[in-house]
């Protein structure tokens, strides 16, 4: 999953999401002088990525995509679905995008000593393009590509995956509520076996179904 999806799911609080964005700058396991709520989300974070590339759904979007961009279809189907799911954000969150992405600003914003080097050195940028809305947008979906394709060094032609989008859109968004609800349940499964605290998990607090 991608940043969007990764703080849907996550608690709504500043610490929980701090850890939920942090899976993918954190290595290791050592969690020494973070605390407890970071390292719950941390944690989920690796589960929720682990899930998600095991789910029928996703392998389902993968293969809609041309074979020609390899392992480099995982990265363009989680940029999709975060571009999907900003697209019906509505029909998942009584909160509106603009309002919830505020709120995820000031908070990681507040936990600015807790994030990696690398979090704290994109923080400002995501702020001021405003990431997390402008994801219902396909330019900045082709940006976003872009700037995959450049960070690694362009063995990976993502740039060229834009068009994939258009071309198996109605079949990925199938794919994608598929995809919200399995996930939704497996986040509901952790709750019930204690894996994350009720207390923390929006999942517990009301998750809409999606339409």
């Amino acid at each position: 999953m991608n940043y969007l999806a990764h703080l849907y799911f996550s608690a709504p609080r500043p610490l929980a999401w701090s850890g939920s964005l942090m899976g993918d700058f954190f290595k290791g396991n050592a969690y020494d002088g973070l605390p407890d709520d970071l390292v719950t989300h941390l944690k989920l974070h690796r589960r929720l990525d682990t899930f998600t590339l095991s789910s029928p759904p996703f392998q389902s979007s993968r293969r809609r995509l041309n074979p020609c961009f390899g392992h480099g279809r995982s990265i363009l189907v989680d940029v999709f679905y975060d571009h999907l799911l900003a697209c019906r954000w509505d029909s998942y969150s009584d909160m509106p995008l603009p309002d919830f992405a505020r709120e995820v600003y000031s908070g990681l914003n507040a936990c600015h000593h807790y994030l990696p080097s690398r979090l704290q050195e994109q923080l400002p940028r995501m702020v001021a393009a405003d990431w997390l809305s402008s994801y219902r947008h396909e330019e900045v979906v082709a940006r976003v590509l872009q700037r995959l394709e450049q960070r690694l060094r362009h063995k990976i032609p993502l740039a060229g995956g834009y068009g994939q989008l258009h071309q198996h859109r109605a079949g990925l968004e199938e794919d994608f509520s598929a995809f919200m609800a399995d996930m939704a349940a497996y986040v509901k499964t952790l709750v019930r076996g204690n894996e994350v605290r009720p207390e923390n998990d929006r999942i517990a607090g009301g998750l809409k179904s999606g339409r």
